[in-house]
């Protein structure tokens, strides 16, 4: 057991060597070949895909391309890359798909690629140690074409994840329509009180009719209310202000219950709505009024023209 345990070990090893590859850039920089791609060596004027980070010489990581977002394009343009310092020195000796890790000065690194001062929280006699994979290799044309590609991926993904939101929301808000509906309905059954429902789950009593043709869509109106909570907890009053409250009915300008309730009535009708919260405030608080209320209001339409 024990020499096949040895036999074990000395084979992972001598697979660990075959597996790494040092070269050596003019400067003396060692790449050390981590994994070996199957890829081509580089060409000029093409576009690098890169997964990279560098650490600095206490080991913490200044940079990294997955947090980012993932691979960093590249253009290797060999003229330029000759007078960019080790960095590209480095990389220019790497072939597609090759894994690799390498050490550059943090003085060449910031002035000569960077092109800018060393920052204080590192030495500048340091050194930076990179991690760099060159994921792949394109031409100007198929860059474009692959960016294209992705943008369309990424309006794609970003479509799916509003439908699913859009179809939460509406899940979650049919749930609470339910709920809500649950207790006006008990409320209205302990208090012996007959109500009309509309498709929206809007609760409605006419306590006393007008005269003519509803209120309509683009109207103004003017209406004078009492507002409550279901416990009764009075939030505001037009009554108690002696002026009725004017809008355009219809517009959004007032809560969802309220465009759908005045229009429900006639010109001197008098009626109470029972709104449920997600046609009234939903999650969000309104002044005296707490998130995710349900509301009462006796309400008269005064006028509307």
């Amino acid at each position: 057991m024990k020499y096949n345990a040895l036999l074990a070990v000395l084979a992972i090893s001598v697979l660990s060597i075959a597996c790494s590859e040092n070269r050596t850039t003019k400067s003396g920089i060692i790449v050390n070949i981590v994994e070996k791609g199957d890829g081509p060596e580089l060409k000029d004027s093409t576009i690098l895909q890169l997964n990279m980070k560098y650490l600095n010489d206490k080991g913490n990581e200044q940079w990294s391309s997955a947090k980012a977002g993932g691979p960093v394009p590249i253009q290797y343009i060999k003229e330029v890359w000759a007078t960019s310092g080790t960095m590209y020195e480095a990389l220019e000796i790497m072939k597609v798909g090759d894994s690799a890790t390498f050490e550059v000065s943090a003085k060449d690194l910031y002035e000569n690629t960077f092109k800018t001062a060393v920052p204080d929280s590192l030495d500048t006699a340091s050194n930076v140690t990179f991690y760099a994979k060159i994921v792949s290799m394109m031409t100007t044309e198929e860059f474009q074409a692959f960016q294209k590609e992705e943008y369309e991926k990424a309006q794609a993904k970003a479509q799916e994840e509003r439908v699913a939101a859009q179809a939460k929301m509406i899940e979650d808000a049919a749930e609470v329509i339910k709920k809500d509906g649950e207790i006006i309905d008990q409320y209205l059954a302990d208090n012996g009180i007959t109500a009309q429902t509309t498709e929206s789950g809007l609760r409605y009593v006419i306590t006393e009719e007008g005269e003519g043709e509803n209120a309509q869509a683009g109207n103004q109106v003017s209406v004078h209310y009492n507002g409550t909570l279901l416990d009764g907890t009075k939030f505001d009053s037009s009554y108690d202000r002696g002026s009725p409250f004017g809008f355009v009915l219809g517009q959004g300008r007032v809560i969802m219950g309220w465009d759908e309730g005045i229009a429900l009535l006639n010109k001197g009708a008098k009626a109470t709505l029972y709104i449920p919260s997600t046609l009234a405030y939903g999650e969000r608080a309104a002044g005296s009024i707490p998130a995710n209320s349900i509301l009462k209001f006796d309400v008269e339409l005064v006028d509307f023209q």
